[in-house]
């Protein structure tokens, strides 16, 4: 058995399976996986990784190690991951059981070579997205409030100091890139790290006032900002109000020290900015006095309305670059002069220390920085609040699970294993859907195989087929294209190479490529000995679009056998 699973085991994973235990957390699942399953049957072998399974690690998982598998099983947790896998074992005609599992339901799928549908000749609907302007400015549920939260943690504490030590790695010192800046050079995210730079707290108690500015943006500034850009009484081109189902007009949340709310969100959120400023505070630093002390003496910015445009179309995806105005290059210019001459930005300013979001340690205030803002952004927006809990499992993305779907799914995917591993026909193999509270157990034949019929000349295909044509060193395109012709009685319209078009007659410069040999056309590796292409044709009535066949196998040189 070869397993492979580039994660490492978490609290969360410990109540939904039977070979991790909390002395495990932290551990690599495949080899804690593997280590207990030795204990309990100690004559298997099994080769264990931490590899992702995907396009960069085909070196490791190619095609050879598919072919020497009599099966493949997986439990992946996304569809982008299963159609991946699916595509590899088609490729390379291997057996396939996929199965996953959701609280309390789980599914099973057997794809056998020759018999059964791929799991890509069905297709799920896409998981949808929340859009940008949901959750930017106009939040209708818990779970968009929640999204905005994470979003924050992420650009803040994780995005932002990333960015600052790669532009800080590139650019060795301050000197040198305000001496760039006044040459007229554009140097990519200057503005936002001079910005950075200059407003860096650099004691607990700018950390304090940081966090307490930031939430007079978020939950007070934000909401006067919207209802100046669309007061209430708003109406559309329609006549009806802008402010109507499901948008909810926002109203600024007052700060109250007293409130356990708000006073989380400045403790949660100045522990983050010490850490990612590595600026060190004390248990005393952390007790109310202190903080109500430093608040108190906090001189918040007052609210001044802005001509920004408000995002309301929700196709429109969030920016990637934010336009930097020649006020704001003039205004870098003069900070980081200010920051050189007080002596802010010595090399040891130049360094930030970004956060990974972990939510199964509770000491590290990462699920309390987005509890506090989520919940805080749901009482501007009136939205029922969500407690700890929920809050984690949505931010963390956990997938509700139990021990009792996973056996169950665990135990049919073995029985399929035995009809797999015997050879057994069509009728025997079985899908099932179930979900254990209800209960209900529905199992249903595999589908079979769809055949493409090419009925002017008897040729018929499925996706289990694979044609093969053999060539040289000088072997051209146009050689290739009558190989397949000779060999298969088709005449191909067009050659593609996964998203590259090899071969369009259509295209400007392509009937050019007929007389280039195949090598130069594909460019392979030293080590690659074929290449899978696609290759359309011609359909039998005029004005139909080209019909693609099984995929070719062209095999740079003939093989020995």
């Amino acid at each position: 058995v070869t397993i492979t699973d580039p994660d490492l085991i978490e609290k969360s994973n410990l109540n939904r399976q039977f070979l991790f235990r909390p002395h495990h957390i932290q551990k690599p699942k495949s080899y804690t996986a593997a280590e207990a399953t030795l204990n309990i049957n100690p004559y298997l072998k099994i080769d264990s990784y931490i590899n992702k399974v995907c396009p960069a690690t085909e070196n490791t998982y190619s095609d050879e190690f598919y072919t020497k598998q009599d099966v493949i099983v997986t439990a992946l947790d996304n569809v982008e991951a299963r159609r991946y896998i699916d595509s590899r074992c088609v490729a390379n005609l291997r057996p396939l059981i996929d199965s996953g599992t959701m609280g309390t339901k789980g599914h099973t799928e057997v794809i056998v070579p020759h018999l059964t549908e791929s799991y890509n000749s069905h297709r799920d609907p896409p998981e949808e997205e929340i859009p940008f302007c949901t959750l930017k400015s106009f939040p209708a549920a818990i779970e968009h409030t929640i999204q905005w939260a994470r979003d924050k943690f992420e650009s803040s504490f994780s995005h932002k100091p990333s960015l600052f030590n790669k532009f800080w790695q590139t650019y060795l010192s301050a000197e040198e890139v305000l001496q760039r800046i006044k040459s007229g050079e554009s140097l990519e995210g200057c503005f936002h790290v001079i910005k950075t730079l200059s407003r860096r707290p650099r004691s607990w108690t700018q950390c304090v006032e940081l966090a307490r500015v930031k939430f007079e943006k978020y939950f007070s500034h934000k909401a006067l900002q919207l209802i100046h850009s669309f007061p209430l009484d708003t109406r559309l081109k329609d006549g009806s109000l802008f402010w109507q189902s499901p948008k909810r007009p926002p109203f600024p949340v007052k700060f109250e020290f007293n409130d356990p709310l708000h006073y989380g969100f400045i403790v949660s959120a100045a522990k983050l900015f010490a850490t990612v400023y590595c600026v060190p505070f004390t248990e005393k630093d952390l007790s109310e006095e202190t903080i109500l002390k430093i608040i108190s003496a906090v001189k918040v910015p007052e609210f001044r309305p802005s001509n920004k445009v408000v995002q309301t179309d929700e196709t429109a995806r969030k920016p990637d670059h934010i336009p930097v105005s020649s006020e704001d290059e003039r205004n870098a210019i003069f900070q980081l002069e200010k920051s050189i001459l007080s002596n802010e930005a010595l090399e040891s300013d130049l360094q930030m220390k970004p956060i990974s979001f972990e939510k199964d340690d509770d000491t590290n205030g990462h699920v309390d920085f987005i509890t506090a803002a989520s919940n805080l952004r749901a009482k501007m927006y009136n939205i029922e609040p969500a407690d700890r809990y929920k809050t984690k499992r949505i931010a963390g993305k956990i997938i509700p699970a139990i021990a009792t779907a996973t056996a169950a799914v665990s135990g049919l995917v073995a029985l399929e294993l035995i009809k797999v591993v015997g050879g057994y026909s069509a009728d025997a193999y079985k899908n099932c859907f179930l979900n254990l509270a209800i209960p209900i157990m529905v199992f249903t034949e595999t589908a079979e195989v769809r055949r493409t019929e090419i009925s002017r000349n008897g040729i018929s295909f499925t996706i289990w087929d694979r044609w093969t044509v053999y060539g040289k060193e000088d072997f051209t395109l146009l050689d290739f294209i009558n190989a397949v012709r000779e060999k298969y009685g088709i005449e191909p319209t067009m050659v593609v190479q996964g998203v590259k078009m090899l071969y369009v007659p259509v295209m400007p410069g392509h009937i050019k490529r007929l007389k280039l040999t195949m090598q130069k056309l594909v460019k392979p590796s030293a080590d690659k000995k074929y290449v899978d292409l696609t290759v359309s044709f011609a359909p039998e009535i005029d004005g139909e679009e080209d019909l693609p066949g099984p995929p070719v196998r062209y095999y740079f040189v003939q093989e020995d056998n």
